[in-house]
This record gives structure tokens, C-alpha cells and sequence, in this order.
């Protein structure tokens, strides 16, 4: 046997399990993750204690706090826990991120506009702010052509997350009511500012189902849940995958009786195995998750 021969197995034998390990990557979402007890300034004490950087993509599905923006300290806490600047992390605003305005700080801790895009190994997510409207026209119209730029040169076998707050969703075929699992229901939500029916429906939907004619799988995923409703799950009839996820059991912190009947709160972990592009997907109980660390 060659020198070379030996010195390739001894690789692989002794290399190959950190390689391979390297081969799956996680992507963790987390929504309306705030801490009823902390007057608006803190995310759950759970989430807190997950480890974020070990992640290879962080999504945040918006009201990570009460009051996210109505104090830079709480925009500061927020980013110590995150790591907002990473590239990787990306932040769908919410109702309660929003409430007091001063995005400028948002846009300071990030270095991203409130809309943004990041695309590696196949995987594309486009972080939408689903608060633009056409009287913010200029941003809207921005975020729409953002995904219209990802829709005309994704390639066959890519992956598409679309991470957002509130539900659009209404009507998508095979989908129940927004409200039986979300806190929201913006079906007449413009995506641009041709024309009032220029709606999620009847523009994003129809894109999406062909994106799956040409190869590619569509994630959306909103995190305006969790009073209630964990989690959600449901492929549309043509085959489009559609997620909620959001947590909330801090409401009940002072209330056993009211705990005890309340699901478990959950957060929402992708694999993404590159070495044959797989994505898989799977909720997990936020309070496995933080007594691990």
C-alpha cells in the first residue's frame, strides 16, 4: 500500500466525524419571546440562557421584548443576547418592537435596514418588515423588489425561509383561519404599492408555488403566536411550508392554576444537512433546550 493510500485513510478515519459533524448546519427561530413580568424590558429568563452564537443562522420572529425600542438600554439587552450585527442574525420586527419608533437604533445594533436578505450554501432568508405600507413606499416597494431580485436568480435545489411577524397567509390554499393560530390576521397587507390587491395572496403565493415548479422549497415563518398557540405547522396544497412559532408562559408566572393548563413553550430548529441539501425541521420545548446550557 502506498504512502499516499495510508495517509488518506488515516485521514479520513481520524478527520472525517469533525468533517461530517460540520455537515449539518442549525438555523433556531424564536417569537414574541418577551417576559410578561419585566414591565416590557427583558425576553423570556429561558431564552436568555440559549446559546445563540453556537447557531449557524438566528431568526427572530419580532416582539422579542414589550418594548423593544422605547429605550436604547433595552435595544443594548437585546443585542447582547443575539448578537444583532451578525450577519447571520436577522430580526423581523414586531408590534411591540416598533410601539415607540426610533428604528435609528435598530438600524445602529444591526447594520441592516429593518427588510435584508442573507444567502449561503443554497439557503436564502429574506427578513421581511411586515409594518411597511404604502405610505412608506420607497422602503416597501425596496423590500418587494428585494424578494423579486431572490425569485428571478435562485437555482433549482435552493431553499427559501422567509421569516416575518404578523399573517398574511389568509386564503393561502390548505390553510386554516389566521386567527386559530396566530395573534394577527393582515391578508389585505400590501407587498408593494401597485394596487390595493396587491396582497400576499395574490402576489407572493402564486411566485412561490412556481419557485417549487422550478426546484426550489418555500419556509415562511411568522412569530406573531405564542399567547396561546406554541406552534404551527401546515404545508399549503401546493406543497409551500408555512410556520408559526412564538412563546408566552411568563403571563402565567404568578398563576399555577392557569400554568398548569397551558401547552409548553417551543422553539423552532432547522437542520440543514449539506451534503445532500436536506432541510429538516423540528419544535422542541424551550425548557429542555435552556436547562441543557
Amino acid at each position: 500500500m502506498s504512502f499516499r493510500i495510508k495517509h488518506f485513510i488515516i485521514y479520513f478515519f481520524l478527520i472525517s466525524p469533525s468533517v461530517l459533524a460540520q455537515d449539518t448546519l442549525n438555523y433556531i427561530f424564536v417569537g414574541h419571546t418577551y417576559d410578561y413580568q419585566s414591565w416590557g424590558r427583558k425576553v423570556d429568563p429561558k431564552i436568555e440562557k440559549l446559546p445563540f452564537d453556537e447557531y449557524d443562522r438566528v431568526w427572530m420572529g419580532g416582539d422579542i421584548t414589550a418594548e423593544s425600542m422605547y429605550r436604547r438600554s433595552t435595544v443594548e439587552y437585546i443585542d447582547s443576547i443575539f448578537n444583532l450585527s451578525r450577519p447571520e442574525v436577522q430580526w423581523a420586527l414586531g408590534n411591540h418592537d416598533l410601539g415607540a419608533g426610533n428604528i435609528q437604533w435598530y438600524r445602529e445594533l444591526t447594520g441592516k435596514k429593518s427588510f435584508n436578505v442573507y444567502s449561503k450554501n443554497k439557503a436564502i432568508t429574506l427578513c421581511w418588515n411586515t409594518f411597511l405600507n404604502p405610505s412608506l413606499c420607497e422602503d416597501l416597494e425596496a423590500q418587494y423588489q428585494m424578494f423579486m431580485n431572490v425569485y428571478d436568480t435562485i437555482s433549482a435545489g435552493s431553499h427559501l425561509f422567509i421569516i416575518m411577524h404578523v399573517n398574511p397567509f389568509r386564503g393561502v390554499p390548505g390553510l386554516p383561519e389566521p386567527w386559530t393560530y396566530s395573534h394577527s390576521n393582515v391578508e389585505y397587507w400590501n407587498v408593494n404599492c401597485d394596487s390595493a390587491g396587491a396582497t400576499f395572496l395574490n402576489i407572493i403565493y402564486p411566485k412561490l408555488v412556481e419557485l417549487k415548479a422550478r426546484g426550489v422549497d418555500s419556509y415562511c415563518i411568522l412569530g406573531d403566536t405564542g399567547d396561546g398557540v406554541k406552534k404551527f405547522y401546515k404545508p399549503s396544497d401546493d406543497g409551500i411550508h408555512f410556520f408559526a412559532n412564538g412563546i408566552g408562559l411568563t403571563k402565567y408566572a404568578n398563576d399555577s392554576a392557569a400554568l398548569a393548563t397551558q401547552a409548553p413553550d417551543q422553539v423552532l430548529i432547522f437542520q440543514h444537512i449539506l451534503n445532500n441539501n436536506e432541510v429538516q425541521w423540528k419544535f422542541h420545548e424551550l425548557d429542555s433546550l435552556s436547562n441543557a446550557q
